[in-house]
């Protein structure tokens, strides 16, 4: 059985009718001056080389991250990060792949928490940190937001507007340079036992990189229990004599056989209706086996939980 998206994607354009980012960034409405706020900061994040984005990238970055250090200390009775060195040692060594993580999702607090775990030499450096997609409508709701969110490295995602949207032309752009992106596949905050199924974008992101990206899945829990959904205000409420975090790292998933095969086959292919089926196909299995290797780090992170890893 499949676990990605049940929810049907439109039907797919043509590689030659489909626009691409600054085409996408064009068409962006500039009506009002949030609009033009927004356009601003989604073509500044495409190509993140002015001579400021750095130096300013790197404070928005650095203070984040130094300050969900400080809430780990505070907040939490205990904090286990198992394996990271899995995910550093990539990170920081020589490559010539981007990265590429996966994670489940508890809250929406999930992505600084998580980072504010990342060693103390990494975290001002941008290229040491991840982009990640980030529900606009949420993080993007004014001028000051827009370059807090835009300088943090979160792409702004219009959640339910499928797989060729901006954000993942963003992200691709960032693969083509070898960056570190992050991804929560499940597209939504999930508090359930079991893993939602995955959107198709991480798909694309996967089978459209130029390079075949280092894939590496996270398990992270402990913040379902300070951030319920079922709370009226969305602030953790961490208890520091009780509250425990755990983050582990799994082993990377290597799509190189199967992005080969599936571009072999492509080329084959004449018709554009035959390329686009063949490509849901592949993008459907990437997903799967992406699920089942969250879903198996899961069960070894509750395993490691139950033998007293948190004690």
């Amino acid at each position: 059985m499949s676990v990605s998206s049940e929810k049907q994607q439109p039907v797919e354009p043509t590689e030659l009718t489909r626009p691409g980012a600054k085409e996408l960034i064009n068409r962006l409405p500039r009506s009002s001056w949030r609009e033009r706020s927004f356009a601003y900061w989604a073509e500044r994040q495409l190509c993140a080389n002015d001579p400021w984005w750095r130096p300013l990238s790197s404070a928005v970055v650095g203070v984040s991250t130094c300050t969900m250090s400080l809430f780990h200390m505070l907040g939490f009775r205990k904090v286990v990060a198992e394996d990271l060195h899995k995910l550093t040692d990539i990170i920081e060594g020589p490559r010539d792949r981007p990265v590429i993580t996966i994670a489940n999702h508890e809250s929406t607090m999930d992505d600084p928490t998580m980072w504010g775990l990342m060693p103390r030499r990494m975290r001002w450096n941008p290229d040491y940190t991840r982009w990640t997609l980030g529900a606009q409508e949420l993080l993007y709701k004014n001028p000051p937001l827009n370059a807090f969110f835009a300088l943090g490295q979160t792409i702004p995602t219009i959640r339910g507007d499928g797989i060729y949207q901006l954000a993942v032309e963003i992200g691709i752009q960032r693969l083509r340079e070898n960056k570190w992106l992050h991804i929560f596949p499940e597209g939504k905050v999930n508090q359930d036992e079991t893993i939602g199924r995955f959107k198709w974008g991480v798909g694309r992101l996967i089978m459209e990189s130029e390079r075949v990206p280092i894939v590496l899945p996270i398990f992270f829990t402990g913040m379902k229990e300070i951030m319920p959904l079922s709370q009226k205000v969305p602030v953790p409420r961490p208890n520091p004599f009780k509250s425990t975090l755990f983050l582990k790292v799994g082993d990377e998933i290597d799509f190189t056989a199967q992005i080969e095969e599936w571009k072999n086959a492509r080329a084959r292919l004449s018709s554009d209706k035959d390329k686009n089926r063949l490509d849901e196909l592949v993008r459907i299995a990437i997903v799967d086996r992406l699920w089942a290797s969250l879903d198996k780090l899961k069960d070894e992170s509750t395993a490691s939980i139950a033998r007293g890893a948190l004690d």
